[in-house]
């Protein structure tokens, strides 16, 4: 990496945008995820302006309706986050952090960066 100092950079800059938060945000708890999501139905946003329905329910199965219905797993993840997995989607278990923007809440993928808005819980 010493004789490409452009690759050191990247990096640096790739850690550094990936630990820089909205200074708006504040995090969900624990007992606020529980208590405002889990075994309801959320109707999600997507940044690209998808909507679709999801549910995290108690015991760790997920459910989503979009153009397509799929179900999954979800465990929680530390501090204020989850993770998901699906059978027909991407298997691969990706993880995400809730987060109150803007007075609302907000979906954070791993790297920080704004994935979806959650317009309604019920």
């Amino acid at each position: 990496m010493a004789n490409q100092p452009w690759k050191l950079c990247v990096a640096i800059a790739v850690i550094a945008g990936a630990s820089i938060a909205h200074a708006e945000d504040l995090a969900v708890t624990a007992d606020e995820f529980q208590a405002s999501v889990v075994n309801k139905t959320m109707r999600v946003k997507s940044t690209s302006g998808k909507v679709y329905e999801m549910q995290l329910r108690d015991g760790g199965k997920a459910i989503v309706a979009v153009d397509y219905n799929d179900v999954g797993r979800w465990r929680p993840a530390e501090p204020n986050g989850f993770c998901l997995s699906w059978n027909k989607q991407a298997p691969t278990e990706n993880c995400y952090t809730m987060v109150r923007r803007d007075g609302a809440l907000a979906i954070l993928s791993a790297n920080g960066t704004l994935g979806s808005w959650v317009e309604s819980v019920r």
